[in-house]
């Protein structure tokens, strides 16, 4: 029995030993209280799901398009085919709380190719398996023409659309679903801001504060000995 509970003990630490290398998941984002709310932000690149490799893709990482001078990292675009593209992201690590939150992108989009968002909870509360029925404005982000990089805030041409939502508690789910984005569509970073009047800056974003989101060792070893035991 004693030899048994010392093999067991063993490769519980074994377990613990390795983990730093195969068991963290991080995920990188920043977070600011700039203007009169707070702000989380991701580059587009960090998704963290997407229905195939086929139709939203790395920019550089996929060879699908270089990053136009000035990206920070690299870029997702679309090779104009249906298809969608998850983001998870916890407003709490930012300080925030639940209420109207505006979506905000950095990107290139020189023939006003948008798309669509949906959210977990202002627009259903099951995450759909088929495109939902999206309806213009209320769902349209992007649609403008953007040559350069810029901070857009805007979804149909100057009205709010798809950009104002209404965010949970803790964590959130965006998708951005395909409606016309193509490789000339460049995605740098994302910006969720609780002051629906901030407007972004790229030194905001250098400025803001460097956040990992990942799974902590705390609890490890009574977790790992429970499952090793039974």
């Amino acid at each position: 029995m004693l030899q048994k509970c010392q093999l067991t003990l063993s490769f519980a630490v074994c377990l613990l030993l390795m983990q730093p290398f195969t068991g963290f998941a991080v995920e990188e984002f920043k977070v600011s209280e700039y203007g009169k709310g707070e702000q989380i932000w991701f580059e587009a690149e960090a998704f963290d799901e997407r229905d195939s490799e086929d139709a939203y893709k790395l920019g550089k990482g996929e060879k699908a398009v270089d990053p136009a001078d000035g990206a920070f990292g690299d870029i997702v675009t679309n090779t104009g085919r249906d298809g969608w593209i998850l983001y998870r992201f916890d407003i709490s690590r930012a300080g925030g709380e639940a209420g109207e939150w505006r979506f905000i992108g950095r990107l290139i989009n020189p023939s006003n190719h948008s798309d669509w968002l949906w959210v977990l909870g202002d627009d259903g509360n099951v995450i759909p398996k088929n495109k939902p029925v999206f309806i213009r404005p209320d769902h349209i982000i992007f649609e403008e023409n953007v040559p350069a990089w810029t901070w857009m805030r805007t979804g149909d041409f100057g009205q709010d659309a798809g950009t104002i939502n209404e965010l949970q508690d803790g964590e959130n789910v965006m998708i951005i679903w395909w409606r016309q984005s193509s490789l000339q569509v460049q995605y740098d970073v994302f910006c969720w801001s609780s002051d629906l009047e901030y407007a972004p800056t790229d030194e905001d974003y250098q400025k803001a504060a460097k956040k990992t989101l990942s799974v902590e060792p705390d609890g490890l070893l009574t977790t790992t000995w429970g499952r090793l035991k039974r």
